[in-house]
């Protein structure tokens, strides 16, 4: 909940940028009720770290949403809510957590 929260407070007070990871766009197996009513207030930078398997929002799901112009999505691919991918992946939570520390890290940089 504290990505939905932090992006509440940003869109009513205004923020410098926001950063959320693993934004729950929707309830898991409830696409239909949307969590983005305030997006549209959202003038600052934001990147949004996200699972492309994550059941709060999936890359496929995420791709028909409109967000703001200031948003910017980096994929972690295979990743769930807490950026664990599946054993066949290949991949490691560690691996995807170091990808995800990267993208903020870029992310930070380039709006400082």
């Amino acid at each position: 909940m504290g990505g939905r929260v932090a992006s509440l407070l940003a869109a009513r007070d205004g923020a410098p940028g926001l950063v959320l990871c693993g934004y729950p766009f929707h309830p898991p197996g409830k696409p239909g009720r949307l969590r983005l009513a305030h997006w549209p207030m959202l003038e600052c930078p934001s990147l949004v770290v996200q699972g492309s398997r994550d059941p709060f929002g999936t890359r496929d799901e995420v791709a028909g949403y409109d967000l703001t112009s200031t948003t910017r999505l980096h994929w972690l691919e295979d990743g769930d809510h807490d950026w664990k991918p599946r054993r066949a992946s290949g991949r490691s939570q560690t691996e995807l957590i170091d990808e995800g520390a990267a993208a903020i890290a870029a992310f930070m940089t380039a709006h400082a």
